[in-house]
């Protein structure tokens, strides 16, 4: 007789690991020099620039763009973002403002660039802007090296223009990472996206009781805002390396594989507590 129960567990484990790390999750050294994933419109209001290892979002409003981090430091990256606004029919005069997640070089990298040659605002939280330039603490690509515009605090909303985007402080990765909620646009459908600011889990094992309780925190406002899209800066977290793909030979009638629905956004939330319970179970 046919066995007809339904096969679970079909599932090759396959944590997501940053591609320049070893088997361990340990760093191999250097900068990551990954191949730049061309500039891609993935929402009506929000396109991806960067690499396959760290990318930011280009936030389009009534009143110009909001840049969601801003890649490492460096000549390489400076260009990464210029040529990709210009592909996406931007230059970085219209780069209003830079929303910084967190104080790690990966990530404010270019916004003392943008900041000195067209203008733009940068915001970070007040906290990571202390722990960005201390040097007493280890950081492998440099120290923050300019001052922050602005400070975002937690609950914070951001506006520029028509769009208002929501700072939730949810330390861990750092003492002062931010995760933001954006507005997004599917074919004029409004959804709301959550983007987790900080991935990596700390070290230290009090810090990963903080992650921990970020974690928790963070989903309990992505459920009262009905969080229906996840999105991150490293695109290797949540395969957007191959979403975009997707999405570049998408076909009509196809959904947009960014809108997954809250139940699946709360598991891609489960991920990084998990993470940490299993951390600090060790």
């Amino acid at each position: 007789m046919a066995d007809n129960t339904i096969k679970t567990g079909w599932r090759t484990p396959n944590p997501h690991r940053p591609p320049h790390h070893d088997n361990d999750g340990k760093p191999k050294g250097g900068m990551p020099n990954l191949p730049v994933i061309p500039a891609i419109r993935f929402f009506d209001n929000v396109s991806y620039i960067g690499d396959q290892f760290v990318g930011c979002f280009a936030v389009e409003t009534s009143e110009g763009l909001v840049l969601i981090d801003s890649l490492f430091p460096g000549e390489r990256y400076e260009k990464i973002i210029e040529n990709g606004l210009s592909d996406l029919g931007y230059s970085g005069d219209d780069v209003k403002a830079v929303l910084v997640t967190h104080g790690h070089s990966d990530h404010y990298g270019c916004a003392g660039y943008l900041q000195k040659k067209y203008g733009s605002k940068v915001y970070m939280s007040a906290r990571d802007e202390d722990f960005a330039k201390d040097r007493s603490q280890f950081s492998p690509f440099g120290y923050m090296e300019f001052d922050a515009d602005g400070h975002l605090s937690d609950g914070e909303q951001f506006t520029l223009g028509d769009t208002t985007i929501e700072a939730v402080s949810t330390p861990g990765h750092t003492p002062g990472c931010l995760s933001f909620l954006i507005p997004v646009y599917d074919e004029g459908r409004k959804h709301t996206a959550a983007l987790w600011g900080g991935t990596g889990l700390p070290r230290d094992r009090e810090m990963l009781s903080v992650y921990r309780d970020s974690c928790k925190k963070f989903t309990s406002v992505c459920d009262e805002r009905n969080v229906d899209v996840e999105i991150a800066t490293h695109p290797f977290v949540d395969n957007s390396v191959e979403r975009f793909e997707v999405v570049r030979n998408i076909f009509d009638g196809v959904a947009n594989p960014y809108v997954i629905g809250r139940n699946a956004c709360r598991r891609y939330e489960d991920m990084f507590l998990n993470m940490a319970l299993k951390a600090l179970n060790k």
